[in-house]
């Protein structure tokens, strides 16, 4: 009777945390809906005209005497070119529908072409950022997007514009580690040898968990859910680095996961989406940032953003 007590207790104490955690995410969904209506996306309604999408590398000669990155050869050509990562479901970003794709990147990209009064070639073929830029770099496209993060070597290589989507780094911690390694602050985490810090890989997240892994044991992967989650999960991490918008839909879809894994927002340490454009065509890059100023305003909230694609999100 004792142990079936004590199970009933568990399982009781289980339950309330799931619960009390749905509903805090159900009420920060909910907040800013006083403020300002959520313009949710409607797949009925969301206009894929005058978008192009390539899945493949074209030929040679389509490009042949194509110069990118100019504002006039790019009204001249009548096609703003955007290169694109070849992922067909980037929660939020980028989503694949029965017609095409939707997301930020899609309506940040018909945002460009629309104010130029072109035609919008989406050219995912790219696995990575980092392809994206020396894309760019190398003249193959007008800008590129997909979730481009800032860092000093990629900032070398091309001009960053204003963000169109702001977020933040997020640490998500294995709470039992906190405990095994009896640390109470994330510096002292980054600093035992016998913490494992994961980071992304290839990704700019990876060089952030290289970073704060000063004396912890630093691994990565590229397989995001599928390992670094289900071993933070089960404890063989101790901890992992990401944005705040992935960080807040891993937990929005799966709420159990906040009895295992504690989020800790790094206030000083802020993450930006912007597109990238060649070192050598500033005016595109300061017309793009007007037409952000003029045309897209405050940036959303997580919360928001979370609501405005809910019916995509998988």
């Amino acid at each position: 009777m004792k142990v079936k007590r004590v199970l009933l207790a568990v399982l009781s104490l289980v339950l309330c945390g799931i619960i009390v955690f749905s509903s805090r995410v159900s009420s920060d969904l909910e907040k800013g809906d006083a403020e300002a209506v959520v313009d949710f996306v409607d797949p009925d309604k969301f206009s894929y005209d005058n978008v192009n999408y390539e899945t493949v590398k074209p030929p040679p000669e389509v490009d042949q005497g194509k110069r990118f990155g100019d504002v006039g050869d790019i009204v001249r050509r009548g096609e703003l070119v955007v290169l694109a990562r070849n992922i067909e479901n980037t929660p939020i970003f980028l989503m694949k529908t029965k017609n095409g794709f939707v997301g930020e990147d899609v309506e940040f990209a018909k945002l460009l072409a629309d104010g130029l009064g072109v035609r919008l070639t989406m050219r995912m073929i790219y696995s990575n950022c980092d392809e994206i830029v020396d894309a760019i770099a190398n003249g193959e496209g007008d800008i590129g997007i997909s979730k481009i993060s800032y860092t000093d070597e990629r900032g070398a290589k091309v001009l960053y514009t204003n963000p169109y989507v702001t977020s933040g780094l997020c640490m998500l911690v294995n709470r039992l580690a906190i405990k095994q390694l009896r640390v109470s602050t994330l510096h002292d985490l980054f600093a035992n040898k016998k913490a494992v810090i994961a980071g992304h890989k290839d990704t700019s997240y990876e060089y952030y968990a290289r970073e704060f892994a000063t004396h912890a044991k630093f691994v990565s992967d590229a397989d995001w859910e599928g390992v670094i989650v289900k071993n933070l999960r089960n404890n063989k991490f101790s901890a992992t680095v990401r944005d705040s918008i992935v960080i807040n839909l891993l937990l929005h879809k799966k709420p159990r996961y906040c009895l295992e894994l504690l989020p800790i927002m790094l206030k000083d340490n802020a993450d930006s989406y912007a597109a990238v454009v060649n070192m050598k065509k500033s005016s595109l890059c300061l017309w793009i940032n007007k037409l952000l100023a003029i045309k897209r305003g405050e940036q959303p909230d997580i919360s928001r953003l979370i609501k405005k694609y809910s019916g995509y999100i998988k």
